[in-house]
């Protein structure tokens, strides 16, 4: 009776891992299998229009390579800053998947 419990046990925890080691597989069967990233620089003369324009232009230069995207992650960073605020740059970084 014991070696019944233990071999379903077994039976339950391979059934689990097989599972969650398909999951991965899965996640990109729609064909967004492609890792594609860009880092570009941006300006504007406000904080949110340098960072709109950063983001903007990282997106186009992703998009030029892949056909088609996730909307991905950006990771800004402040570049400079004019001593009166007028102008604001940032270099963003956007990692996406595509369509190969």
């Amino acid at each position: 009776m014991r070696k019944v419990t233990l071999l379903r046990r077994f039976g339950l925890v391979s059934a689990v891992a097989v599972g969650l080691a398909t999951t991965p597989v899965a996640a990109h069967a729609d064909g967004y299998d492609t890792p594609r990233s860009a880092t570009v620089v941006g300006a504007g003369n406000t904080y949110a229009e340098g960072v709109a324009a950063a983001e903007r232009r990282a997106r186009q230069a992703v998009l030029a390579v892949g056909h088609d995207c996730t909307p991905g992650t950006y990771q800004n960073f402040g570049i400079y800053t004019s001593p009166g605020g007028g102008t604001w740059v940032f270099q963003s970084t956007h990692e996406a998947m595509c369509v190969d």
